[in-house]
């Protein structure tokens, strides 16, 4: 087969797309992580964030408590149920707030980890597409070049069949003038 074969061009064509295709999934799944890895980044901030802000709440609150029993006589008994019932709610918003953090951490590692079985599995399907695409093209390729060779044995059969028929005839042609002249 010549390189400039038409099937050869259309299974290279095919092999090429393949590829591109191979590599654009896998770009498709990088982009994914590292959008992951973005969104879990950011709701990580997001919680240190929250608990920043949570603290500088509980340090007002603290303060104006503070305030409220230097200035009231005899609310030291009630702003200290105030205190630990505050206590009680910002333990339970942090507390909260770091479950909430590892439930999504934990999530997010188990898409990578599921993303990650995906692509292997896929890379190996697409690894045996090619290997089969490779096979048939080599089983196509071999059976036209041997089809090609049987043609031309079965041309120079031919060829030598009506030759020799040719001559049978011119044969029988010259037997019969020769019968015919004498």
């Amino acid at each position: 087969m010549s390189e400039n074969d038409p099937l050869a061009a259309a299974f290279e064509f095919q092999r090429r797309a393949l590829e591109g295709s191979q590599k654009a999934l896998e770009r498709s799944i990088e982009f994914q992580k590292r959008l992951t890895e973005a969104v879990t980044s950011g709701l990580e901030d997001q919680a240190a964030a929250g608990q920043r802000s949570a603290e500088v709440t509980r340090r007002a609150v603290e303060s104006y408590l503070d305030a409220i029993e230097a200035m009231v006589p005899g609310a030291e008994a009630g702003v200290s149920q105030i205190r630990e019932a505050m206590d009680q709610q910002f333990e339970a918003l942090e507390a909260a707030g770091d479950e909430a953090v590892a439930l999504t951490e934990e999530n997010v590692e188990e898409v990578q980890t599921a993303s990650e079985a995906y692509l292997d599995g896929l890379a190996e399907q697409l690894d045996l597409v090619a290997e089969t695409h490779a096979d048939v093209e080599a089983q196509t390729l071999s059976f036209l070049e041997e089809t090609e060779a049987q043609l031309d044995e079965l041309a120079e059969e031919a060829e030598s069949q009506v030759a020799e028929r040719v001559e049978e005839i011119q044969d029988r042609a010259r037997a019969l003038r020769e019968d015919l002249e004498d």
